[in-house]
């Protein structure tokens, strides 16, 4: 009986503890040391326990290589970016996702976590660095953004939006919220001054502006209805994939904090230093720029808990996120490409 009970006993050790070392065994020592492209472990855990380990890779340009990302406590959400469109959805502890691609060229990409993971989430990347075999150890280019310099020159100040007691937020007075749908069926009636037309000049002023010269230029109309009109002209025109993937980046990175409707009362909003700017509301968006909410969102916002995103979007995405700001508020497209 003795001898049957220590059989017993092994069995279970054995698939307690053997299968499970066997599999660990086959996924980080035997199917790496027959793959024919190098394989790239990279473990998550919470900021506060180390965040991704490693943090930083080092790949050549034309190197195919296989990133296997694992959590080792709490789920995480794995994107790469910008430019790549890599998003390897939620990764639960214990389990590995991986990707195999080819960095073409030379730079820089950020791997991070776009799934709120703790209350220092925004700690959760870690970059690629791309170097280029036939030029090894030059320094990356680092990317110019006009929109950002030519803000810098003008003396603009990104952070004029910050929020406290003491410094609240600019508004004008709207008698209702704005229609893109109501503003096209205005412009056949209305004088639309040249400079609005222009889409450069729309993304360095505001909407208010824009509202000020409409109201000069057809005083038999009323405030209302101009403000509908700006909101058409503000509206983008983006496609429906556009639009979605929008929605999608902001879901993903931003709601957590302003909310999926924009009011500012994301799950996180009350552990925030500052109050989370509300996009829904009309009179505060009518006062901004679609160039300072850009540079906003590529470079961070400087005393505040807003992350810089300009290591993991494009700048197109970044406009198409800007765009997508304004629906909450009816200056823009929302989802599916739908006028509000």
């Amino acid at each position: 009986m003795e001898r049957r009970e220590r059989f017993a006993i092994a069995v279970v050790l054995l698939i307690l503890i053997g299968l499970p070392a066997a599999a660990l065994g086959y996924q980080y020592w035997l199917r790496p040391a027959l793959s024919s492209t190098r394989m790239i472990d990279i473990r998550a855990a919470a900021p506060e326990a180390g965040g991704f380990q490693p943090d930083a890779i080092q790949v050549n340009a034309g190197e195919t290589v296989t990133l296997r990302f694992s959590s080792t406590d709490v789920t995480q959400g794995i994107a790469i970016g910008p430019g790549l469109g890599i998003d390897l959805g939620h990764v639960d502890p214990g389990q590995v996702k991986e990707i195999t691609l080819t960095f073409d060229h030379a730079g820089t990409y950020t791997f991070y976590c776009n799934s709120w993971c703790s209350p220092d989430h925004w700690r959760m990347r870690g970059i690629v660095q791309v170097d280029d075999p036939a030029n090894p150890g030059a320094l990356p280019t680092s990317q110019r953004d006009p929109v950002i310099e030519a803000l810098i020159a003008e003396g603009v100040d990104i952070d004029d939006n910050v929020h406290t007691d003491d410094h609240p937020l600019p508004v004008i007075s709207l008698d209702r919220v704005p229609s893109v749908a109501r503003g096209e069926m205005l412009t056949s009636t209305v004088n639309v001054p040249a400079d609005l037309q222009n889409a450069a000049w729309r993304r360095s002023h505001s909407p208010a502006q824009a509202l000020d010269l409409l109201i000069a230029d057809n005083p038999s109309m009323g405030r209302a209805e101009l403000a509908d009109v700006i909101a058409y002209l503000w509206s983008g025109g983006l496609s429906a994939e556009q639009i979605t993937a929008a929605q999608t980046l902001y879901n993903k990175n931003c709601a957590a904090c302003h909310g999926e409707t924009g009011a500012g009362d994301g799950p996180v909003a009350s552990s925030t230093e500052n109050n989370p700017v509300i996009f829904a509301d009309a009179g505060y968006m009518f006062t901004r720029r679609d160039d300072v909410l850009y540079a906003k969102i590529r470079r961070g916002g400087m005393g505040t808990d807003m992350p810089n995103f300009g290591t993991l979007f494009t700048q197109d995405e970044t406009w198409a996120l800007v765009n997508y700001l304004r629906s909450f508020s009816g200056t823009g497209q929302g989802p599916l490409g739908d006028a509000h």
